[in-house]
């Protein structure tokens, strides 16, 4: 060996390293496979929303509106609550979803259509106020 390669190999440390306290954790396979669900879905949800809004753009109506941004918005949700619920996945807009379609579909003619909205929109209500306590309650870090 030269002087050069001894004075490169010196520089080197070698172990053994202490091995760490903490072990790390790798995601199970159900967790891999949820992940990339979930990332399925997204994709196609945009893949579906960018073809929608160029054709309702092409048909002259105005895309950057501020009130056709929030109805998208909600669309959006909706497409992706479909399916991921077609997945076997629910989340909130799913239960929401529901409770719509039941106020939609499942009214009965002979009931009086205000009182029956205003008691749906109440049930509504409060199913989205349970679900915001819901979400704030898995706020606070697991204890080990």
């Amino acid at each position: 060996m030269s002087e050069k390669n001894e004075k490169k190999s010196a520089e080197i440390i070698q172990g053994p390293w202490k091995e760490s306290k903490r072990k790390i954790k790798v995601p199970d396979n159900a967790a891999i496979e949820l992940q990339e669900t979930i990332s399925f879905v997204d994709d196609l949800t945009q893949t579906l929303i960018v073809q929608m809004i160029h054709t309702i753009n092409e048909n002259d109506i105005d895309v950057e509106k501020e009130s056709f941004v929030q109805n998208m918005s909600f669309i959006i949700e909706m497409v992706r609550a479909t399916l991921l619920k077609e997945m076997s996945l629910d989340t909130n807009m799913t239960k929401i979803m529901d409770v719509l379609f039941e106020m939609l579909f499942n009214s009965s003619p002979d009931s009086d259509p205000e009182a029956l909205v205003k008691l749906e929109v109440d049930d509504l209500k409060s199913i989205i106020t349970k679900m915001r306590m819901e979400e704030n309650d898995d706020v606070d870090p697991e204890l080990a």
